[in-house]
């Protein structure tokens, strides 16, 4: 089958919706053109065609969530910085709005992840060869791990570039037949996840990988091909581990986290790890939260990091280091919308959770499991790239007939 076959295969929603997904490398204003497509498509159907919609549970969540952000324009500090919040969350408004429409277009979301799997592959060769060039030219090999191998994609992090190749790769796992195709872009994509070098990213993968295996496989009826291919993936793996490794030795012998926790003056010198500034982090949240009390309803969205950077200067960082905010996204909702904020993004995770556990589906189990715990070392969905991501692929699979991949 030719690639104009493939694509005519696709109707207009599923074409608009694999966008959504596709562009996300492709930064901010290209992705951003894609959610307004997608959104002016659903309201032209509502408005011309009389569709119906059909509002889920998860949608109403999605909703509440908006609604809390848009309410907190009444207690924030700072007005003007919610209202530039809200312009980004729009995502949480109308994309639930737009997957509502009722039946209209079936989206086959296998279609769907698949086309995106396979664009993950494009761009991790693209990235991969540019790499290459720039480590050759200027003698780093550097250039071909973490943020400056991601950064060729409109310099992308690291974390959330893993984030989407985790998810290729869990697609690729669980699809029930597997072609030659298949199988290499499962091979490459694990490979480069594993120059991407996210200790937390590659070790949910590797462990969600594992349980698939044994929990799939029928060791009676092994074949010499898939030995062969699981063999290789593992020699693979291990061979391009090294930085891997090494990252995870030098976080665990650096990080003093007793001195984190208790020093009162850092200077601008102070070597800190990821995990010692995300420690540090925590502690200057509890610190803020137990001197402004507001627990319930937080600060106002998009107004933490004002209180963040004072807690930096009370202990003297290096100025770099303003306008980082809390790399933890339970941490960043408690200290922008409260208890109810982080109680709705709560209910969320569970809804799906409990989705998945009902349908025994491991893919979608595999992607909250990751989102979970990413979320303890990024505030994902404060970013576009995360906020989109999520809430899309949440939707997809909340339309399901039929999970399985064939």
């Amino acid at each position: 089958m030719s690639v104009f076959q493939k694509i005519k295969q696709f109707n207009i929603y599923e074409a608009l919706v694999a966008l959504l997904l596709i562009t996300l490398p492709l930064g901010f204003a290209v992705n951003s053109i894609a959610v307004i497509l997608f959104s002016l498509t659903a309201i032209y159907f509502v408005v011309f065609k009389r569709v119906k919609s059909d509002l889920t549970i998860l949608s109403i969540l999605l909703f509440l969530f908006f609604i809390l952000c848009l309410l907190s324009l009444f207690w924030t500090d700072n007005v003007e910085n919610t209202q530039e919040g809200l312009s980004r969350f729009l995502s949480f408004l109308i994309l639930p709005l737009a997957f509502s429409i009722k039946n209209h277009f079936n989206i086959k979301k296998e279609k769907v992840f698949n086309v995106f799997s396979k664009s993950l592959v494009v761009y991790a060769a693209y990235s991969l060869i540019v790499g290459l060039v720039k480590a050759v030219n200027n003698k780093d090999i550097g250039y071909l791990f973490y943020h400056k191998l991601s950064g060729n994609l409109s310099n992308m992090n690291a974390i959330y570039l893993s984030v989407f190749m985790s998810f290729g790769i869990a697609f690729f796992l669980n699809k029930k037949v597997k072609s030659k195709l298949d199988i290499f872009c499962l091979i490459f994509l694990s490979l480069f996840l594993v120059l991407l070098s996210s200790k937390i990213i590659i070790t949910i993968t590797l462990l969600s990988s594992i349980i698939f295996f044994f929990k799939k496989f029928d060791f009676r009826k092994i074949k010499l091909k898939q030995i062969v291919v699981t063999v290789s993936i593992i020699l693979l793996f291990l061979i391009a581990s090294f930085n891997y490794v090494d990252r995870i030795k030098t976080e665990l012998q650096k990080t003093k986290i007793s001195e984190v926790l208790n020093k009162k003056d850092f200077g601008h010198v102070y070597l800190w790890t990821g995990t010692g500034l995300r420690v540090f982090q925590i502690k200057a949240f509890t610190e803020i939260l137990s001197e402004q009390k507001k627990y319930f309803l937080g600060e106002g969205l998009n107004n933490s990091q004002q209180s963040l950077n004072e807690k930096y200067k009370e202990y003297n960082f290096y100025p770099g280091f303003l306008n980082y905010n809390y790399h933890n996204q339970y941490i960043q909702v408690m200290a922008e919308l409260g208890g109810v904020g982080l109680l709705i993004i709560l209910l969320i995770f569970f809804f799906i959770g409990k989705q998945a556990i009902f349908y025994k589906d491991y893919f979608l189990l595999t992607f909250i499991f990751l989102i979970l715990v990413v979320c303890i070392t990024e505030s994902f969905f404060w970013r576009q790239r995360g906020m989109v991501f999520f809430i899309t692929v949440l939707l997809l699979f909340n339309k399901r007939k039929n999970t399985a991949f064939e």
